[in-house]
């Protein structure tokens, strides 16, 4: 029997496979050709779907004989699919999730869509997977001739330096269908716009998108013979076992800066002479520069046991576990820019109520650090780092894929976070949590840590200039 090449790149067609907009578009051009006086049912448009906008209104225009300034009406339709996209477009259940298995796997992974590049942008960066997160992204406006036509995938193929051999599509459309096959690449097709026997071209044909795995992209459910008991996926660490862990990895990182601080505390305190100077004990208690120190010495150990919590579950590689999923710079630019929005307001509630900008403990230790570079470091960097690989890395996965929920989880773990900063008054608590919630919906909407670990360091280092500011 001959083998196959490895597969070792997806492409994925998005209309219909990664989001639900079909009925989006179908319902654009639907009340652009009203607004022209023509009357199509939504079934005009299935013989068409998969084959670009061009196509897909002149298609039903040509069946009614109706004469169709296509440049024109693809601009209006487009208008008014825009206006629907933020509020109902949403990505199929699974998706993201598949295209984040393929990437963990190793797998280049590609876009090919007939519809326009504005289209194409405006839904990957609804349903959190941006155009800049893909190896490759090409619409029907970078090749010459659109699905059936295989160009596109073919197109596809070259900018990621895949044979097609090598390449594995998911398509939910018969002329998706038949470009892959005609392509030379295997097919994975989803029923969710076609039934399933109008797929049939396919070497594989599944109810929906959430059905798609990385075994049977690849081929070797097939090749398997007989056909193994299905394995339970192994889930990762649920609600209490997650808990359990999370404080336990916070006891630890706890009792890592607590050594650091004391040791430093009393090799300043003690005297040969005196003994012990409780005064020296009170002071250096409270002291910036061995606080900001423990702060430093104990990022490793949060970082540390968060990573072998993860790993130790063997789901996947630790990675994966806590959300160290590559995010384009400009799309951390974007969430940062929001977490600007959200500091500008709160500061200018702060002023308004007649409360200090800056927390008078974060003021006094400021002024107590006599090495001002090891202060930002440990604000900036280590507690950003330590926190959130904890709280929206290890916890946020365990517990977001429990009864609880995302939501539940955003608002848990902001509340656990808040928990760590008792030495702030109600005010300041209050407005931790409101920070925690920003990070946990930038981690649930992006899927990755770096979102919140980038916005949390961007937050503390607003804070770090301010206290600069104002302790002078």
């Amino acid at each position: 029997m001959q083998t196959n090449p490895a597969i070792r790149a997806v492409v994925f067609d998005m209309d219909g496979v990664l989001c639900d907009s079909e009925a989006l578009i179908n319902l654009a051009a639907i009340t652009m050709f009203r607004e022209r006086g023509l009357k199509a049912l939504p079934e005009d448009f299935l013989p068409f779907v998969g084959a670009g906008e061009n196509r897909y209104l002149g298609g039903v225009a040509e069946k009614y004989g109706h004469v169709l300034d296509v440049a024109e009406a693809k601009r209006r339709t487009y208008e008014i699919y825009l206006s629907l996209v933020p509020e109902r477009l949403e990505a199929f259940a699974g998706a993201v999730e598949l295209v984040r298995k393929c990437r963990n796997a190793g797998w280049k992974t590609a876009i090919a869509s007939s519809a326009d590049r504005i289209k194409v942008e405006a839904n990957l960066r609804k349903i959190g997977l941006p155009p800049e997160s893909w190896d490759a992204v090409v619409t029907g406006e970078d090749v010459a001739a659109r699905k059936p036509a295989p160009d596109i995938f073919l197109a596809a193929a070259t900018k990621i330096g895949a044979t097609p051999a090598e390449c594995a599509v998911v398509e939910d459309a018969v002329h998706g269908v038949e470009a892959a096959k005609t392509a030379g690449m295997r097919c994975v097709a989803v029923a969710q716009t076609f039934a399933a026997e109008k797929l049939a071209a396919a070497d594989l044909v599944l109810s929906s998108i959430k059905e798609v795995t990385v075994e049977n992209l690849a081929g070797q459910r097939e090749e398997i013979q007989p056909p193994p008991l299905p394995l339970p996926r192994v889930k990762p660490w649920g609600f209490w076992p997650s808990l359990g862990l999370g404080c336990l990895a916070a006891g630890v990182w706890v009792f890592a800066q607590g050594l650091v601080a004391g040791i430093g505390v009393f090799a300043g305190a003690f005297s040969t002479q005196g003994g012990l100077n409780h005064e020296k004990v009170d002071v250096l208690g409270s002291n910036g520069f061995l606080l900001s120190l423990a702060t430093l010495v104990g990022a490793p150990v949060a970082v540390g046991m968060s990573w072998l919590f993860a790993s130790i579950r063997k789901e996947t590689k630790p990675t994966c576990y806590l959300a160290l999923e590559k995010i384009s710079f400009s799309e951390l630019c974007r969430w940062c820019l929001y977490l600007s929005v959200v500091i500008i307001l709160s500061d200018l509630l702060t002023i308004s109520l007649q409360r200090p900008l800056v927390p008078d403990v974060m003021v006094d230790m400021y002024k107590s650090c006599s090495i001002k570079p090891v202060f930002w470091l440990a604000l900036v960097l280590a507690a950003p780092l330590a926190e959130e690989f904890l709280f929206r890395g290890f916890l946020f996965r365990g517990m977001a894929e429990s009864p609880l929920g995302p939501w539940g989880t955003i608002v848990l773990t902001s509340l656990l976070w808040t928990l760590l900063h008792l030495q702030y008054d109600w005010y300041g608590m209050a407005s931790v949590f409101v920070l925690g919630l920003a990070l946990g919906y930038a981690r649930h909407r992006t899927g990755s840590l770096y979102a919140p670990l980038v916005m949390h360091g961007f937050g503390n280092l607003v804070a770090t200039l301010e206290t600069t500011m104002l302790a002078k």
